[in-house]
């Protein structure tokens, strides 16, 4: 699980409840997850959800937004971290239904922050309850004695409770901004990026990972353990328990994400064929590219992998389009727009997902999904209604599965 620390761009989440956008044959629905206090869409833009990858219980969703109007009493004119818990969170893949939505970005009153807070991260895993949400802000009334004007990584136990910032070996301040932030499913390890230095926490110590060059993007395993994979100078780095030693597991890949149960697979983002594609591997084998039809490569550029269901599942965004739309080897990708895919490593097969209805696209960015990819959530202006809405979170649920 993990989220890019970049531009503060939201996120919001709920019930599935406020209108819905469009629904596909079966059980198959693509629904609108953010909306405001009392229903109806947010009055600013919400965007990149991480859901947590507790099996099918996908307990929480957390995000960053703008807008004001999601909590009450939000005053502060920031981008905000918010999570939204499952109402009757079972383990069957029934359709998800959200409760009220929290402030996780907030001060010890409760309080909105006085900075951007953003790039949340979830807890959760195969045996875990998500326990603990991950963001970055750059408030500076979080804590107390915070007087370093920089973008820092916070941590929220329970989750909800007042967040406490994770400061550097001896209880430093960090002297640059932090970039990025990744929990383990059982919140026992906490890994964040500051100034291109890799830190991990565990049991209340941090202490430093030396890498080759400026680290990226940590990521823990989804699963049920607790290995580490960022990226470095050469590639892609895995530290077993993020305590070991970190070894080059992808040469010249960046953004990984890993499984660790039952195989050991990763996806990460690569340059082939003139543009970033995303390749897929398991440990120690050779890597094939997933954004691809039929032997043919994406014809245009894919990020932001997330892994799921033993490896099987991978999900992306890709600009291309010539990958397929229909699982009879349609490629009906016209709408110009980023679109979110899922990858069937069981039937080798990339299908789009940002969906108004079953095989026809209508855009989408920033995806996260459950371990089981039941249910997909991404951002996207295209299912507003209107162009002049902004951006927006959506669920794809794909049923039981």
């Amino acid at each position: 699980m993990r989220r890019i620390a970049a531009a503060v761009i939201p996120v919001a989440v709920a019930c599935v409840a406020a209108p819905a956008v469009a629904t596909a044959s079966g059980t198959q629905t693509t629904d609108l997850i953010s909306h405001a206090l009392g229903g109806g869409l947010p009055n600013g833009p919400s965007t990149n959800a991480v859901i947590s990858g507790d099996k099918r219980y996908a307990r929480v969703i957390a995000f960053e937004s703008q807008a004001s109007n999601l909590v009450s009493n939000d005053r502060n004119g920031q981008t905000d971290v918010f999570a939204v818990f499952r109402r009757g969170a079972n383990n069957r893949g029934t359709p998800w239904r959200g409760g009220k939505i929290r402030l996780i970005s907030r001060t010890r009153s409760g309080s909105p922050a006085n900075g951007a807070s953003f790039a949340p991260d979830v807890g959760g895993g195969f045996h875990s309850r998500p326990h603990c949400i991950a963001f970055l802000s750059a408030a500076s009334n979080i804590v107390a004695h915070d007087t370093n004007g920089k973008v820092d990584a916070f941590i929220s136990r329970g989750p909800g409770r007042t967040p406490t910032r994770l400061n550097l070996p001896h209880n430093r301040q960090s002297t640059a901004d932090a970039t990025g932030v990744a929990v383990s499913g059982n919140c026992s390890r906490i890994a964040w990026v500051a100034g291109g230095r890799l830190y991990v926490r565990v049991k209340n110590k941090t202490r430093r990972v030396r890498v080759p060059g400026r680290a990226a993007d940590p990521s823990f395993s989804s699963g049920i353990g607790n290995d580490l994979v960022f990226g470095a100078r050469r590639g892609v780095y895995l530290s077993r328990g993020a305590t070991s030693r970190p070894h080059l597991v992808a040469r010249g890949g960046s953004n990984p994400v890993y499984n660790d149960i039952k195989r050991h697979t990763l996806a990460y983002e690569v340059q082939r064929g003139g543009m970033t594609q995303i390749a897929y591997k398991d440990l120690g084998k050779r890597q094939h590219i997933i954004s691809s039809n039929r032997g043919h490569l994406g014809n245009g550029p894919s990020a932001h992998p997330v892994i799921g269901n033993s490896g099987y599942y991978v999900t992306f965004q890709t600009q291309a389009t010539n990958l397929g739309t229909t699982a009879a080897g349609g490629t009906d990708d016209h709408n110009g727009r980023p679109d979110i895919y899922l990858y069937s490593n069981v039937r080798d097969m990339t299908l789009a997902q940002s969906v108004r209805e079953k095989g026809v696209p209508a855009g989408g960015e920033n995806p996260s999904m459950s371990f089981y990819a039941n249910y997909i959530v991404f951002d996207s202006a295209a299912l507003t209604g209107s162009i002049a809405n902004p951006r927006q979170v959506y669920m794809r649920y794909l049923g039981g599965i």
